[in-house]
């Protein structure tokens, strides 16, 4: 295949479509893949979020509207109370675990806002890091002056049911912000690495699915020169028959030969196109006629005797057993199963030397009826077997020149075969003869 440029060129793009497809797949995958994990991420903080903040929120809502209560309220949270944002009262430290000290490990921080969006007091984290926005939205992601980014949440603090201040509660997102880079980074590095690996999977599957292609390909050659040698050899003894006919005008007694030559290379042409067109029908399913229960028994009996000339021909024995006491129907083409049979009995008797045997066996297993045609010819080699039924195939080249065979008689038999839901097996030793099985199914 590698040999072709153009089987090469074709698995060349197919790998190439093929990887760019997959690419294309894994990329919108990695993305997706990535969404949903950021997603999923920010669905669980925010959750996390949202219940400390309103757990928080219950706790000082009720302390924020009563004036009184703001010192009780800053020492149980362990908040610093600023008059100005610049000037903050110190931080009680009457609890055992402040705020600060159990958020670290995220930062968390809280701070209350008066009505008019002004510090009052804040917790946890260091409070000039991170400005106070003037916009107060629900959630918030702002980012330090060091670059750490804060996921905030603001809920509004009511007194007699008017919004008289703001609870905003933080956490840093920077073991989110370290855990999606990783997943960037595992994303970048592996698509590349996945990619190289489709690339070489793309090449191996192309020529995986071009082989059939290749072989039919293969074959097609192989059919179009048997054929045009097949052609050749009738054609070139007409064209010097024709060039004797010529040179020997004058002499009436060469006519008579010369026109038998014609005719008989003319009838060998006329087979070859005969059965090609006949394995090209079969191809199509383009048989033609209905199919009507045949009788086997009478088939097999039809044949053996009008064959029975070719086998005196070459001193041959030629002979039938039916082994069953009933007639065989088999539904089927009945001048494609007589073309059938009678390819495979012609073939064993041309591969059988003089004195001999042929014998042709009905049987009946099941189903099934199956006729066997048995020689004690010259044999068949194992690593023929597979290949007898391919079109323009012979074992023996020199001998089946001289006998005037094409090479399709057994590729003819199993195409019919197929046809008919049947199959052809062979059994085959060299020097011991062949055996030919028939396999149809029986008619209901």
């Amino acid at each position: 295949m590698e040999r072709n440029p153009i089987f090469h060129q074709t698995r060349l793009r197919l790998a190439a479509w093929y990887t760019l497809v997959m690419g294309g797949i894994l990329g919108l995958s990695s993305l997706g893949v990535y969404s949903v994990v950021a997603h999923a991420y920010y669905e669980t903080i925010d959750q996390g979020l949202q219940s400390v903040a309103n757990a928080l929120h219950k706790s000082i809502e009720p302390a924020w509207q009563q004036p009184g209560q703001l010192q009780r309220l800053a020492k149980e949270f362990s908040l610093e109370l600023c008059v100005a944002q610049t000037n903050c009262l110190p931080k009680t430290t009457s609890i055992k675990k402040s705020i600060a000290e159990a958020a670290n490990p995220v930062n968390y921080y809280i701070r209350l806002l008066d009505r008019s969006g002004k510090l009052f007091a804040s917790g946890g984290m260091e409070f000039d890091k991170l400005p106070i926005t003037s916009e107060l939205e629900y959630w918030q992601i702002l980012t330090d002056s060091s670059g750490t980014r804060y996921r905030e949440i603001t809920l509004p603090l009511y007194t007699q049911k008017q919004v008289s201040g703001y609870l905003q509660v933080a956490r840093s997102i920077t073991d989110l912000d370290q855990h999606l880079a990783y997943l960037r980074l595992a994303l970048v590095l592996g698509l590349p690495i996945s990619m190289i690996f489709v690339g070489l999977s793309s090449w191996w599957l192309a020529g995986r699915a071009i082989q059939p292609v290749y072989l039919s390909y293969q074959q097609m050659q192989q059919f179009t020169a048997d054929a045009a040698h097949e052609f050749r050899t009738p054609l070139a003894a007409m064209y010097s028959t024709i060039e004797a006919a010529i040179k020997l005008q004058q002499e009436p007694k060469s006519n008579g030969v010369i026109l038998d030559v014609l005719k008989r290379q003319n009838r060998r042409l006329s087979q070859l196109v005969g059965d090609l067109l006949l394995l090209t029908r079969i191809d199509q399913k383009q048989l033609t006629g209905e199919y009507q229960p045949c009788c086997l028994n009478d088939l097999i009996s039809d044949l053996t005797e009008e064959l029975a000339f070719l086998a005196v021909e070459t001193k041959v024995n030629l002979s039938k057993q039916v082994q069953v006491s009933e007639k065989l129907y088999v539904m089927g083409n009945e001048e494609q199963l007589y073309r059938l049979i009678s390819n495979l009995i012609a073939n064993a008797i041309q591969v059988t030397s003089s004195g001999g045997k042929v014998t042709v066996f009905l049987e009946k297993s099941e189903l099934y009826a199956m006729i066997k045609i048995q020689d004690t010819g010259i044999g068949i080699a194992v690593e023929h077997q597979q290949r007898i039924f391919d079109r323009f195939y012979r074992v023996d080249r020199d001998r089946s020149r001289t006998s005037g065979g094409s090479g399709l008689g057994l590729a003819i038999a199993i195409a019919i075969a197929r046809a008919h839901k049947g199959n052809i097996h062979v059994q085959s030793q060299p020097g011991l003869g062949s055996t030919f099985t028939v396999r149809l199914p029986l008619s209901s």
